[in-house]
């Protein structure tokens, strides 16, 4: 077994509140979350996001496991397994205040990978993964940032005839 870490920060004016409420919008995921647009999120029927919640991903060829395995006021983590390339890890979210109405969010991956896997995950496919944190935290904090149901509020408007 291989194991890699990939962080990303970014800053965002939001409140830890909001940005921990939509990481936890699990099945809204796909709206906002750079590579999960095709992604189906089965979720348990009532429940509500907590330690120990569990829920599934389902792609054209791929599919995981997740599980919530923190979840405490200025942080997120989840554990999940890879069906294909068979793969595990711990993906982390952790808000830091500023002191000045700024919030650093730092992600954290740590992959573990069969080293058979690992051989055929060059520098080009790490470099990818790096990209794609950055592109989650950044479309992360345009989500966070905009005014809450902005995107409700758009439609409605656009859908008037005046």
């Amino acid at each position: 077994m291989i194991r890699y870490e990939i962080a990303a920060t970014t800053v965002t004016t939001a409140p830890p509140e909001r940005v921990l409420a939509v990481l936890d919008d699990f099945g809204n995921w796909p709206r906002w979350m750079p590579s999960l647009e095709r992604v189906r999120i089965e979720l348990p029927p009532n429940e509500h996001p907590r330690q120990g919640y569990r829920f599934k991903l389902h792609g054209l060829l791929v599919h995981a496991d997740m599980e919530v395995i923190d979840y405490t006021p200025l942080s997120r983590a989840t554990r999940f397994r890879i069906s294909f390339p068979p793969f595990q890890g711990v993906n982390r979210c952790r808000l830091i205040p500023l002191g000045d109405g700024r919030y650093r969010i730092e992600r954290l991956d740590q992959l573990e990978l069969p080293d058979l896997v690992a051989h055929l995950i060059d520098s080009t496919q790490r470099k990818r993964f790096e990209k794609l944190a950055m592109e989650f935290l950044q479309a992360l904090r345009r989500e966070v940032e905009q005014p809450p149901h902005a995107t409700a509020a758009s439609a409605a408007t656009t859908g008037r005839s005046d």
